[in-house]
């Protein structure tokens, strides 16, 4: 591939930087000089790492020549915030530094987790967790379980229909499931915990009706719109307040294992290097009694 250098407009490689226009040169290693601020330069082989995969003719030399205006001026920036804060350079430092040793000490920590994590969390894992704080999962909404048949108004089988809506039996839901198929009638399973407003959003409930008042368990209730009938079965019940059903936490508490767990690794290996470093002799606290 032809050098991005040779595609830079004439005008763009005689950028004038804080009143000095420098001609391209030659750098060792790095190809023809492309702008230079200060003692910062940008040379030819940056700017082709810079380059976009799949740029070519026109749209390659607009990508340099923004690319060398925006170096251009971060340079310039830093040239500037560098004056105006030099009475502060100590602090930043020091704050550099710091963020630098913090994310040093984040990958260190983060290769141990990834080599040394147990990332198998078993039902009674779960279970213990989930037992012996129960009250960290309270609902702030009632879930239900339940099912919902739509089907014609004044339809020939409806009778039939609701007792298999209420039915218990494998066979028979067997049969609700078989009949709503045969005929195109609309069938919804909620066996997973679910919100009640999200299960009712389902039903044609009338302006005013307090939709609180239908979660009954155990009982079929029907409802009805213009042109269609429904036939609903609440199954289980989770009340606002009431303790959140196991089946709802497990994402929950499997991350807040995993984090337990994480940080346990991190603990575990900052302690075997300083017990290590203290019997090697690599490092001393002054004062402690085992020294």
């Amino acid at each position: 591939m032809m050098r991005i250098a040779t595609k830079i407009t004439a005008g763009m490689l005689l950028l004038a930087v804080a009143g000095c226009r420098e001609m391209p040169i030659m750098t060792i290693g790095g190809g023809a000089t492309l702008a230079k601020v200060g003692g910062a330069t940008l040379d030819e082989q940056e700017l082709d790492r810079a380059l976009p995969a799949g740029l070519t003719g026109d749209d390659s030399v607009a990508f340099a020549e923004l690319y060398v205006r925006k170096w251009v001026g971060k340079q310039l920036k830093l040239l500037e915030a560098e004056e105006i804060f030099s009475e502060s350079a100590d602090d930043i430092e020091a704050k550099v530094e710091a963020y630098r040793q913090s994310l040093l000490i984040r990958k260190l920590d983060q290769f141990y987790v990834d080599e040394r994590i147990d990332t198998i969390f078993t039902e009674q894992d779960i279970a213990a967790y989930y037992n012996a704080h129960k009250a960290e999962f309270k609902l702030d909404r009632p879930l239900v379980r339940g099912r919902i048949v739509r089907f014609p108004v004044n339809h020939r089988q409806s009778l039939k229909l609701r007792e298999l809506v209420g039915a218990r039996s494998a066979d028979k839901l067997q049969d609700l499931s078989d009949i709503c198929a045969k005929n195109g009638f609309e069938l919804k399973e909620f066996a997973d915990w679910t919100a009640w407003s999200d299960f009712t959003g389902n039903l044609p409930l009338r302006q005013g009706l307090s939709s609180e008042r239908l979660i009954r368990s155990g009982e079929v209730q029907q409802l009805r719109d213009n042109e269609s009938q429904y036939y609903f079965l609440v199954t289980e019940v989770a009340g606002s307040g009431q303790t959140a059903p196991l089946e709802t936490c497990r994402a929950t508490i499997r991350r807040i294992l995993f984090n337990q767990r994480q940080s346990e690794v991190i603990r575990s290996h900052e302690e075997e290097l300083v017990d290590a470093a203290l019997a090697g002799g690599e490092a001393k606290i002054y004062g402690d009694r085992n020294n």
